[in-house]
């Protein structure tokens, strides 16, 4: 098979068709759909219950600090890992893409079983080690998905589709305290210190469904092989395959034996930056809203969790909304839009400076809606756009790797957000001297969210050229890429 109808293929399109134009099968985009939402589910389920189950096993609290941590570690240590194994796998192995996502999902299996066990033989130890495994898990099946993904799909539909599957991570991460409300109830003693209740089920329903999505995986996903199957040169050092290439020069007269220029280290660090800094702002934004909200306004928990359902709504509308803009904006305006959105979402959320005044609110209720409402709004649509324009830089170089480097980039925020922005909050108070009894102060941590966010817009305007997508950018040297080739968008 030529390498041309080979891309078609994996694109979706029927034999002899036009791969570029036509839509890829539904079959592995409804699995990565269900599979993203669960994994997401699988992260916001635990957290209601978390702090209770380590406490009736023994744990402190800083243990219940280091556990909620470790999960986010283990997807930045899962990316990477992944990222690597999917692209040897794939070069290797016809169906490597499959199995790597097994094994993925097979860590998810195996951490959701120690995760409940630990209940079991009394040992917060072991309930650490499964909160590791799925995070290795998350890690791991995100690369493997996005960067098949990007692989097979149509170029100018990356963005779109993306965007898709990022809208099922979100319904996952807002429907996860959802799920686990169902459970709230049940309270089953089976005997020998196995118990079914509201700190065990959530584990029990993630190992279930780890199973179910094993099988799924195994009966329904039968990806094409990777334009680098048995092309072992492809997987060392980052070199691109002839038919890797194909889905880039489908329109050109390239010869198969030409090389191609490396893609733009530039372009791609960059976009590494803002995915840091759109992560950054969402775990300030997750982590503060409860505590902040439940003393500046004296609200009660039904209230948070309607304003979590709020973010849900959002999130959602905004990934749809995405969805459709990247079929008639380019991904650049796109990009710059989501990062002015965050500054000015953390703008409105600075409160004032009364140094040495009487402690008061000094956010009002309605700025602080705005504030939060343009921060949601700004998270999905970075992120999205962020990974489109990610895979458009890298062209036909082997993407596993680098994807696996800017999911281990977007899970570090997650790790060092949650604690900066409790110490800021309380930080902010010590610098004025005053007493933290009304949710602590604002304008440290999203001063600093702001400014993060001014620097990734002067990047994004100085480097635009060299996030063009792969053949119209820059190459590494900040020459013309020697391909001379376009991606078709």
């Amino acid at each position: 098979m030529r390498a041309t109808e080979r891309t078609g293929l994996l694109a979706g399109a029927k034999p002899g068709g036009d791969g570029i134009d036509a839509d890829p099968t539904l079959s592995w985009r409804i699995l990565f759909y269900v599979n993203v939402f669960f994994s997401c589910v699988s992260f916001s389920i635990i957290l209601p219950s978390l702090q209770p189950y380590l406490a009736r096993n023994g744990a402190s609290s800083y243990f219940y600090g280091s556990t909620v941590a470790v999960y986010s570690v283990g997807e930045m240590v899962g990316a990477m890992l992944f990222g690597k194994v999917y692209e040897w796998m794939t070069v290797h192995y016809r169906a490597g893409a499959k199995s790597t996502l097994l094994m993925c999902i097979g860590l998810g299996m195996a951490g959701s079983a120690l995760y409940v066990l630990g209940d079991v033989v009394t040992s917060p130890n072991m309930i650490f080690l499964g909160r590791a495994l799925q995070g290795l898990w998350t890690g791991g099946k995100q690369v493997v998905e996005q960067t098949y993904l990007s692989e097979t799909a149509p170029a100018h539909r990356v963005t779109e589709l993306t965007s898709e599957l990022g809208t099922f991570a979100i319904l996952g991460f807002v429907c996860g305290p959802s799920f686990g409300a169902l459970f709230t109830s049940i309270d089953i003693d089976l005997g020998n210190n196995v118990i079914f209740d509201a700190y065990t089920s959530p584990g029990w329903f993630i190992l279930v469904l780890c199973v179910a999505i094993f099988f799924l995986v195994i009966v329904y996903f039968d990806p094409e092989p990777s334009a680098s199957y048995g092309d072992a040169s492809a997987s060392s050092e980052g070199k691109s395959s002839s038919k890797q290439h194909a889905k880039y020069s489908m329109d050109k007269s390239v010869d198969d034996g030409s090389s191609y220029a490396p893609p733009n280290a530039r372009g791609l660090t960059v976009l590494l930056m803002l995915f840091v800094i759109h992560f950054f702002s969402f775990a300030i934004q997750e982590t503060i809203t409860t505590p902040f909200v439940l003393q500046a306004y004296e609200w009660n928990q039904r209230d948070v969790n309607l304003l979590f359902v709020g973010v849900g709504v959002v999130s959602l509308l905004t990934s749809i909304v995405v969805k459709y803009l990247s079929r008639v904006v380019e991904d650049y305006k796109l990009l710059v839009a989501s990062i002015v959105v965050g500054l000015i979402g953390s703008a409105f959320l600075i409160d004032s400076l009364p140094f040495g005044g009487a402690p008061k609110i000094t956010l009002p209720l309605s700025r602080f809606f705005v504030g939060f409402t343009l921060i949601t709004v700004a998270f999905p649509f970075g992120r999205n756009v962020s990974l489109s324009v990610f895979s458009k830089i890298l062209g036909p170089t082997p993407q596993g790797t680098w994807f696996g480097y800017m999911f281990a980039a977007g899970a570090l925020p997650r790790i060092i957000g949650p604690s900066w922005s409790l110490f800021a909050l309380e930080k902010a108070c010590e610098i004025e001297n005053i007493d933290c009894f009304l949710g602590g102060r604002t304008w440290l941590e999203f001063s600093v969210s702001g400014a993060l966010f001014a620097v990734g817009l002067v990047l994004a305007m100085v480097y635009k050229n060299d996030m063009l997508p792969y053949g119209e950018g820059r190459a590494r040297d900040g020459s013309d890429d020697a391909a001379g080739v376009s991606m078709v968008v």
